[in-house]
């Protein structure tokens, strides 16, 4: 590598050329792209989406690196190259671009990391690391306002993850050490009229003293490496509670934020007997089921029509979990709930007091939207059934998920407890302008 003054000098060739330019947008937070631009890359590259989108990630790069100084460049072999970034904070990043072997010589692969100063091992979790995986997100409370929660997953961490159809946990460890997880799990989502796969953002946690080490980009690597628009993959969603501080700063630059978003309505669960309030449904069931569900949320926003197939499916995936049994079938309402307190605790503390709830999670509900109003009564009446059942087995609060446009929402909201509001963002994928008067529909299995 041939130097000027002590400081490393991009060769003169195709991919010198070609880092030259991408580190030079860095510097100007992508005020220098233009239209033409995007030839720069091979198509199928995901983050050549256009002018527009590649001035976006620039900026976003820009914010995230700061100012740097090209501390040295590495050729890996002809058509790759890589540089190492300082920045004034003394943080090291490893920039990489590879370039198609044969004429225009087009970017075919670009990506950044932190270089760090310790061991980072990040992998795709399994079974036998569910002690740790649950240690790590108990030691790590979600802080919203003047409260903190933990949620304690027990014995069966994955207990959740069995009820996805497509689940990744990427699990860190540092030196040897368990440090942090985050988890994300593949949808389809009916946004704007189109049926698109997006990866849906679960939960991430990164022990205190692990944290603004670099784990963070080491563990959303994995996923979306394995979750890529090359593998079908639109883009990805995420939830954060308007009052998680946290959250929003980690989403202040993705201008694609749907507000209004998800409400959580907690509903105390009621002692007493079960009123025989509809039935215990069958897979013969199924179909009246999927039109019932399709006919209430069919014009929401990021509801995907159930066929029977899909819906069986569904029920199929974990039925000690959830299955046919856990769903309540009236004429013209259905109510599905998965007993989550059976395997987690979610622990609030307060100025200085501490609570525990064990809670059941509506995953489906739904009501043929009648002008006599008696599917939306009949969904009032099972989930004052549902509540009833659970207090019998040990649960405290039923959640449900709505939103302001969505059917029932007023309703539903007259047997709360409390609510909780939500922000949703889709990086990368627009906000849909009827949002406000469509609502938007959240699946509480990937919530």
């Amino acid at each position: 590598m041939s130097q000027d003054n002590d400081r490393p000098r991009m060769p003169e060739s195709h991919a010198g050329r070609a880092l030259h330019w991408l580190l030079g947008q860095i510097r100007v937070a992508g005020a220098g792209v233009v239209p033409s631009d995007r030839d720069r890359f091979v198509p199928s590259v995901s983050r050549s989406q256009g002018e527009g989108e590649l001035r976006k990630l620039f900026k976003s790069l820009a914010a995230r690196i700061g100012s740097f100084e090209v501390e040295s460049i590495e050729p890996q072999s002809e058509s790759t190259l890589s540089a190492v970034l300082h920045s004034p904070n003394d943080k090291r990043w490893r920039f990489v671009c590879q370039l198609e072997d044969t004429k225009p010589h087009r970017i075919s692969k670009w990506d950044w990391e932190r270089v760090l100063d310790f061991e980072v091992v990040v992998r795709e979790a399994v079974t036998e690391d569910g002690p740790a995986l649950a240690e790590i997100e108990r030691s790590c409370p979600l802080v919203l306002g003047g409260h903190s929660v933990i949620i304690d997953r027990g014995d069966d961490y994955f207990a959740f993850a069995r009820l996805m159809e497509d689940v990744t946990v990427s699990f860190g460890l540092i030196d040897g050490e368990p440090a942090g997880i985050n988890c994300g799990a593949v949808r389809t989502a009916r946004i704007d009229g189109i049926d698109q796969r997006i990866m849906v953002a679960i939960h991430t946690r990164i022990l205190p003293e692990h944290q603004r080490k670099g784990l963070w980009s080491a563990l959303s690597r994995l996923l979306g490496e394995k979750y890529s628009r090359e593998r079908g993959i639109a883009g990805s969603c995420g939830y954060g509670s308007v009052d998680n501080a946290a959250i929003q700063r980690g989403f202040a630059h993705v201008p694609e934020k749907w507000d209004p978003g998800p409400v959580r309505v907690q509903m105390d669960c009621a002692a007493g007997p079960a009123p025989d309030i509809g039935r215990i449904a069958t897979r013969d069931d199924a179909p009246r089921i999927v039109e019932i569900l399709n006919a209430c949320h069919g014009n929401e926003e990021m509801y995907t029509p159930y066929t029977v197939e899909s819906f069986t499916a569904r029920l199929e995936r974990a039925p000690a979990q959830y299955s046919f049994k856990h769903v309540r079938l009236g004429d013209n309402a259905v109510v599905g709930v998965w007993s989550a307190g059976e395997s987690i605790r979610v622990v609030t503390e307060r100025d200085g007091d501490r609570s525990e709830s064990r809670r059941g999670i509506v995953l489906d509900y739904g009501f043929v939207p009648v002008q006599s109003g008696a599917g939306e009564s009949e969904l009032m009446a099972l989930l004052s059934g549902w509540r009833r059942r659970l207090a019998t087995s040990g649960m405290d609060t039923l959640s449900i998920l709505t939103s302001a446009a969505s059917p029932g929402y007023r309703t539903i909201c007259q047997l709360a407890r409390d609510t909780e509001a939500f922000y949703a963002w889709t990086p990368g994928i627009a906000v849909p302008e009827r949002l406000a008067e469509a609502g938007l529909y959240v699946d509480a299995i990937y919530f």
